[in-house]
This record gives C-alpha cells, sequence and structure tokens, in this order.
C-alpha cells in the first residue's frame, strides 16, 4: 500500500455490476434423530450474524444517517468530488474507512478529509484527529482516526478531484457513476447527490438514464443542477447514473470520443433495457425450477431415511454399567464397532491395539527402556517389542496372524522398537498393508454388525440427487442468488446421506453393551472390576478412547504383582502405583499413535460506471 496526498492512479475501465437476491429457503424435516440439522441451523445462524442480521452485541454499533454528495463539474472537466457522510456511533470506535473502486477515472487528486468541519491531517499515526491513504491494484483506500465513547453523531466530509472521469464526445458529455453503493457496510437512511455543471442548460438537455436503482430514488433539475434524492435503503440498494448533458458547457475541455453521441447512447441503453428484460424471465424461470427442484430434494431425502435410515431399537433394558466385556471380539473390531457405519476402514491404532492385545495374549513382551536425553528437554522413553516364542492358536483370526508375522520379522531382523516395527516406507510392508487391510475389512464384515441395505442407499440417495445439484448450478445461470442457494440446499441433503448408514439389530444391541462397559471403564470404581483381567481392561479402555487421565485412574490399583506385568515389563526405577499407572497410560497414548499410517489504470470509457465508494467504521 503507497501513502500519499496527492494521489495519481490509472485504473482499469472494467464495468462491475452488482445484482443480489434475497430467497430464504426453510427446511423442515420431521425424521428421528438427524443430529446434522443442528450442524444446518449453526450454519444458518453463522450466515445472519456474517451478513449482519443478527447482532452479537448492543453496547456497541453505529450507523450511516445520510450520505450528501456535491459533484461540481469545472470547465476542465475535473470533478470536484465532496462526499458528507453522517455517522452515529453507539460505543467506542477508533477509525472510520472509506474505500474507492479504481476503475471509471484516470487520477483521483487533492484528497482531503473533515471531521464536523474540522480538517484532518495526512499522517500515519493512527493518532485521533489524522488520517491515511493507501492503495492495492483494485482500490482506493481513505482511513482516518478517531475517538468516540457513548453515543455521538460526527459528519465526515471526503474531498477529492476526479481526473478523466467524463466521455466527451463532439455533442454530448457522459457522466457514468454508481453514488450509492451496496459495498457499505451500513446503508445510509437518506442519500442526496448534487451534480452541478459550469454554466446553465435547458432542463430538457439533461439525458439521464438510472441503471440497477430503486424507484423511489427522485430526480429533478435545475438549469445547471441535476438533484438526486432517496431513503429508506436497503443493503442491495444501488443508486447508479448514466448521466448526459451538453459537451459545450465544458469551455477548456479536449473531445475524448469523437464517435460518441447521444443516438448511440439510446441505443445503448434501449438494448440495456431488453436484457434485464431478458434476465428477468430467465430468472422467474430460474426461482420457478427452484421451487419445484427444492421441496423434490427434500422429500427425496425424507423417502430414503424412512426406508433405509431408521435405527433399530434396542432388543432389551440397557445395562447403565457393567464391569467385564460384554463379549470376546478383538478390541481393534470393537473400535470400529463403536465409531459406526461411516468408519470401517482400518488405521493405524487398528494395528497399535491389536499388537497390545496380541502383547497381552502371550506372543510378546513390551519393554520400556530409556530413551535418548535430548537437549533441553526430558529423557523419553522407549517402547520395545520381545517375543516370547508362542506358537498362534487356533483361534487367532487371518488378520491377527498376519499382523504376527509381520511384526516377528521385523524383530527377527533387529527391529524392536515399536515405532519402527511397522515402518511403511519400505515398499514390501505397503503390499503387505494392502493385504492386511483387506483381511481386516472382511473379518468386519463378518461381524454383521452394520446395515449393509441402508449402506447401499447412501450411493443410490447420492446418485439421485446429483441431476437436482446439476439442475441448480443451472439455475445459477438463470437466477443468480436464488440457483447458487439451490446448490447449498441440495449440497446440504447431499450430506444427509450420511445419515443413512446404520447398525444392524445385533449392531445396536451390542453397541449399547459396550457403552456401558466404556462407562464403567471411565467412571466406576477399581474394586468392581476383576483385577485378575486388567491387562484385558487395559487394551478395551485404549480400543474405546479412554483418555490418559482415565487410564490412570483405571490402573490406579496395580502393583507389581498384577499379572499386567506378564506382558509389560516398566523401566527399573519405579516404585509405587502411580509411577506404573503413569508409564503404562503413556505406553498406551504414545504407542499406537506412534505407528505411521499409509494413503498418502486509463480513464472513462463510454458505457461503463465509476464510482461504487464502499466504508464503515471499526
Amino acid at each position: 500500500m503507497t501513502k500519499s496526498n496527492d494521489l495519481h492512479m490509472h485504473t482499469s475501465s472494467h464495468q462491475t455490476h452488482y445484482e443480489r437476491l434475497q430467497q430464504p429457503v426453510k427446511i423442515q424435516i420431521t425424521t428421528e434423530r438427524i443430529i446434522t440439522a443442528s450442524a444446518i441451523l449453526s450454519a444458518i445462524l453463522l450466515a445472519l450474524l456474517s451478513t449482519g442480521f443478527v447482532s452479537t452485541s448492543g453496547a456497541r454499533d453505529f450507523q450511516i444517517r445520510d450520505i450528501a454528495i456535491q459533484a461540481e463539474i469545472q470547465p476542465d472537466a475535473v470533478i470536484r468530488y465532496v462526499e458528507d457522510r453522517r455517522y452515529r456511533f453507539e460505543g467506542s470506535y477508533s477509525m472510520v474507512y472509506y474505500t474507492l473502486p479504481l476503475r471509471g477515472f484516470d487520477a483521483v487528486e487533492n484528497i482531503r478529509i473533515r471531521q464536523d468541519g474540522r480538517p484532518l491531517v495526512n499522517e500515519n499515526t493512527e493518532q485521533p484527529g489524522t488520517f491515511k491513504v493507501e492503495r492495492n491494484d483494485h482500490e482506493l483506500q481513505i482511513t482516518w482516526f478517531i475517538e468516540t465513547r457513548d453515543t455521538t453523531e460526527h459528519t465526515f466530509t471526503i474531498q477529492y478531484d476526479l481526473h478523466d472521469a467524463l466521455v466527451t464526445g463532439p455533442d454530448v458529455t457522459e457522466w457514468f457513476w454508481i453514488f450509492l453503493s451496496d459495498r457499505l457496510a451500513r446503508t445510509p437512511e437518506t442519500f442526496r447527490a448534487r451534480i452541478a455543471l459550469p454554466q446553465r442548460i435547458g432542463d430538457e438537455e439533461w439525458h439521464v438514464w438510472m441503471r440497477e436503482t430503486p424507484d423511489r430514488v427522485r430526480m429533478r433539475v435545475d438549469g445547471a443542477v441535476l438533484h438526486l434524492e432517496g431513503e429508506n435503503f436497503r443493503n442491495s440498494d444501488q443508486v447508479l447514473a448514466r448521466i448526459l448533458f451538453p459537451t459545450r458547457v465544458l469551455t477548456e475541455a479536449e473531445i475524448t470520443d469523437r464517435r460518441f453521441t447521444l443516438d448511440r447512447v439510446m441505443e445503448e441503453e434501449a438494448a440495456w433495457v431488453d436484457a434485464r428484460e431478458r434476465r428477468r424471465q430467465l430468472r422467474l424461470l430460474g426461482i420457478g425450477l427452484f421451487t419445484v427442484l427444492a421441496p423434490v430434494s427434500i422429500a427425496l431425502f425424507i423417502w430414503f431415511y424412512r426406508q433405509y435410515g431408521r435405527r433399530f431399537e434396542l432388543s432389551g433394558m440397557p445395562s447403565k454399567l457393567r464391569f467385564d466385556p460384554p463379549s470376546d471380539h478383538p478390541p481393534a473390531l470393537v473400535r470400529k464397532l463403536m465409531l459406526g457405519p461411516l468408519n470401517t476402514e482400518p488405521d493405524k491404532l487398528a494395528l497399535g491395539i491389536t499388537i497390545f492385545d496380541l502383547a497381552r495374549r502371550g506372543y510378546f513382551r513390551i519393554v520400556e527402556k530409556k530413551g535418548d536425553k535430548k537437549f533441553l528437554s526430558s529423557e523419553a522413553p522407549e517402547y520395545h517389542l520381545e517375543k516370547t516364542g508362542k506358537k498362534p492358536e487356533e483361534n487367532l483370526a487371518d488378520w491377527e496372524h498376519s499382523l504376527l508375522d509381520m511384526a516377528v520379522s521385523r524383530i527377527d531382523k533387529g527391529v524392536s522398537r515399536m515405532d519402527k516395527v511397522l515402518d511403511w516406507s519400505e515398499k514390501p510392508l505397503q503390499s503387505w498393508w494392502k493385504e492386511w487391510r483387506k483381511l481386516f475389512r472382511k473379518a468386519l464384515k463378518e461381524q454383521q454388525w452394520f446395515d449393509h441395505v441402508a449402506q447401499k442407499a447412501l450411493y443410490f440417495h447420492l446418485f439421485a440427487q446429483l441431476p437436482l445439484l446439476l439442475g441448480m448450478i443451472a439455475i445459477a445461470f438463470l437466477a443468480g442468488e436464488a440457483g447458487a442457494a439451490g446448490i447449498v440446499l441440495v449440497s446440504l441433503i447431499m450430506m444427509l446421506s450420511l445419515t443413512l448408514p446404520k447398525r444392524s439389530q445385533e449392531g445396536t444391541d451390542l453397541h449399547a453393551e459396550w457403552t456401558a462397559y466404556r462407562k464403567a471403564l471411565k467412571k466406576g470404581p477399581n474394586s468392581s472390576f476383576d483385577q485378575k483381567e486388567i491387562g484385558r481392561h487395559f487394551v478395551y479402555a485404549i480400543a474405546l478412547g479412554l483418555t490418559k487421565k482415565q487410564l490412570e485412574k483405571r490402573l490406579g490399583d496395580v502393583d507389581e504383582q498384577s499379572p499386567i506385568f506378564l506382558w509389560v515389563v516398566p523401566a527399573s526405577g519405579i516404585k509405587g502405583a502411580a509411577d506404573i499407572a503413569s508409564g503404562l497410560s503413556t505406553l498406551a497414548s504414545s504407542g499406537t499413535s506412534s505407528f505411521s499410517g499409509v494413503s498418502g489504470v486509463g480513464g472513462a470509457t463510454a458505457g461503463s460506471a465509476g464510482g461504487g465508494a464502499g466504508g464503515g467504521a471499526r
């Protein structure tokens, strides 16, 4: 950004038009257990907050009470532009800003700022009574610094000279300008603009076309002066005027476009009106399509949910707490049951938990050793695997057997540290990982914990919604923001597909029992658990997602004689139960997470509007 009191800026003449359509969409779905509805409501609330419909604080706010513009067109075609903005502040504010898009003129000079008639100083000190001027590739920003408390009103005057903002033809001259922009942080209560020529002309010699401007904006001419006035503006309103007047009043200006005539402008405006009517008709068509497609999308989801997404009821009364595992399923599979039908892919934690369970069953010993002490850090323990020589039992699943063989082969090669046993940087292990994932998925599928028909319904629902999404994209080209709202709506409905997959009846019942067991692990007293099975409880606690603090609580009564030390060998120097619990919980949190995963600027141009100043306060 460049600071200057007299800025000379060359801008592009690109014209932009802003059209907003506020079309609120209400979605009401009366189905069971759709948790996603809360997320949708949160998104709507955030949108309301961001657009200013909902205020998070009533103690600090501001309004723009009035905007009054005086534009004096000089004989040399320079425009002396003076804009008064009357603000009402409630609370503390430290700065006000004014932005001017760099289009529709060649240069802006002699920038002045006044507060309640008092000139401010162009200094980049951010002290009250000063202002600064900055620019980037798209806009000029003027920021002035104030100090407000409680409820106050101030009038700020922004003044500058515009060069080459007019298109001068042999007979008529054009000024095409956005006097009131939709880029303002607050919409003014009232608006006035006074455009003055250097000489008096006949009222019939004014030619003014108001584009994208509300009908409530009034226009009147008085010789050398054109007046524009209005009130009760909405956020999307603009005052955009294409003004033509005789070139003869510019006695010191040069002709910039010899082909520019009144007939040409009248043809352009007639064509613009026709194009606007076509756009209006297309918009109505798009809105009509939206009103058809939106209910279809919602009704389609409701039908799919009622057919396939209804959750099974528990077969019996659920247990509040239970202090023994409900089944003998391996902990890695139990973890997937608890995560639900959308989380069936094996991951690095499935490997780590299985390593712990294999150690508990006597195939390994996990030995804690002192690690290397790093500079300015405490000594971190290392965990190593040792073979016990136990032969695989008949009840060992294929995926468990495969992991056991791989870990043993790594230990035989001298790799025993847990975070190195399964190092996925080696290609042979990557191939093994792909095969192991297939075995794990097969074993999980055989449990029949998840409803496969509901899983397929997810993809069928997405496929059914896809034509509706494409239709909404087409509506976006026809109806602008109505189509954009439709895209958002259908996208959200498609996201609701994630609520269709569910647990089977067997999975629902078993999930409730494991949930009761998890609650007991978190809250129940140690005395209620079989201390001979503490190792089994420990591994299931890891699989069920207990935190390090909760694991320490569960191991609070462990001593050196506990059966858990048949497969866990703490480092030397541990003396109390608290040390043992801390070491084992560290083993759980660091050991499982250590496994690596696999995945992978010119002047004015005829017919192009300049201006459109924004602004606000902070």
